[in-house]
């Protein structure tokens, strides 16, 4: 049996799945995302109640580095033991453009997302805990360059999205029984080359010549007007500046285990929307923007060969209309979202909702509230 839980934090991202074997009292843990916009706290307390101190947590994926999703990740390392981390390479460049967007957030140099991307290392270790995590990058493709693997010196073999990498979550450390060996866990790293290069044009345009990162982190310290010129550059990039997202699917190979949703009566068939079960695929978005027939494309051809074993969905980017595809709505699956109740960006968004129900599904919206958490059965 696997439990999929979607939880509780409001404006951000904290999903777990957890694995249960009969041969063994052990849980098999896999997180993806960590964080929260709407109280860094409810992130807290939820680790809490999912987990027992120093329980293992055998893989932790992040989509992306911004705060709501990964806030809630230093106190996960300190209460659970969290044994690999995967998350999406970022360029030199991209870092750099990041750690000034933090700013312009107002998240200051000090916060984690901050210090991951100066050096991941270091910040691990200013957690202050005893078991370092491995970390694991995941390349775009394999047409990768090395210069871009090296950036910050992780030794550990390449992951290359649209890989299988159960074996390497687990190796040889965890005897799982054959069922659990069909499996899969299917990152995929998509970066938007293109914001970096929509926003390097902006700056040149505004300040007249060429722009490095070293010059606009001085504006920035200076203040002044110079200062609200990179502000506006930031703005004029197109949807929110994620230069990564990376998804993942997490399912079986084949169509053989269905999902369905969980009731405290202990009764699956109760109402028209829980007896209706899915195949057992999940397929998780983070921010992603799936907006337009290019992107997609992208995003479908990473996972064509899944695409007939999805059965949930969690919503990208906590249900905004800018990252939303009406193609999504064609799926057979249970589709979650993410939103604080009374988030400042209007998430989700209407027109999702509306979409998601004239095509014949109820969308499930997991906010701060304790009651909206959604859990999903899978039998296996």
């Amino acid at each position: 049996m696997m439990i999929r839980n979607f939880l509780p934090v409001g404006q951000g991202a904290f999903y777990c799945e957890r694995f249960k074997s009969k041969d063994s009292e052990e849980y098999i843990n896999i997180i993806y995302d960590c964080g929260s916009s709407t109280d860094k706290s409810l992130v807290e307390q939820q680790i809490k109640d999912n987990f027992e101190r120093k329980e293992t947590i055998h893989a932790l994926f992040i989509s992306h580095l911004d705060d709501d999703h990964v806030n809630g990740i230093p106190f996960l390392l300190k209460y659970c033991k969290v044994k690999k981390i995967f998350f999406p390479i970022v360029t030199e460049m991209n870092a750099k453009y990041l750690l000034l967007y933090n700013l312009i957030k107002n998240r200051g140099n000090d916060s984690f997302v901050a210090s991951f991307l100066r050096n991941p290392y270091n910040a691990l270790s200013e957690v202050g805990i005893e078991n370092t995590p491995g970390l694991y990058q995941v390349r775009e493709n394999v047409q990768d360059s090395n210069e871009e693997v090296d950036l910050y010196r992780i030794d550990a073999i390449p992951v290359y999205s649209g890989a299988d990498i159960f074996s390497r979550i687990f190796e040889d450390e965890y005897k799982m029984s054959e069922m659990y060996k069909k499996w899969v866990y299917i990152p995929y790293n998509f970066r938007r080359k293109d914001r970096v290069a929509q926003l390097q044009k902006e700056l040149n345009i505004l300040f007249g010549k060429n722009m490095n990162n070293e010059d606009l982190i001085e504006i920035w310290k200076k203040g002044g007007i110079e200062r609200e010129k990179i502000r506006i550059a930031y703005t004029k990039v197109k949807g929110s500046f994620n230069t990564n997202s990376m998804t993942l699917y997490s399912g079986p190979e084949e169509l053989i285990v269905q999902q369905y949703l969980y009731n405290k009566k202990s009764c699956k068939h109760i109402c028209k929307y829980s007896c209706n079960e899915k195949v057992a695929g999940c397929l998780y978005t983070g921010d992603y923007d799936a907006s337009g027939r290019i992107k997609w494309r992208e995003l479908f051809n990473a996972y064509f060969k899944y695409w007939n074993n999805i059965g949930c969905v969690q919503v990208p980017h906590h249900g905004s209309r800018k990252n939303y595809n009406t193609e999504l709505s064609k799926l057979d699956a249970y589709f979650v979202m993410s939103a604080g109740r009374y988030n400042r960006y209007h998430h989700p968004h209407s027109v999702v909702v509306k979409d998601l129900l004239f095509n014949g599904h109820y969308p499930y919206i997991v906010t701060e509230n304790k009651l909206s958490e959604v859990k999903i059965v899978v039998d296996i």
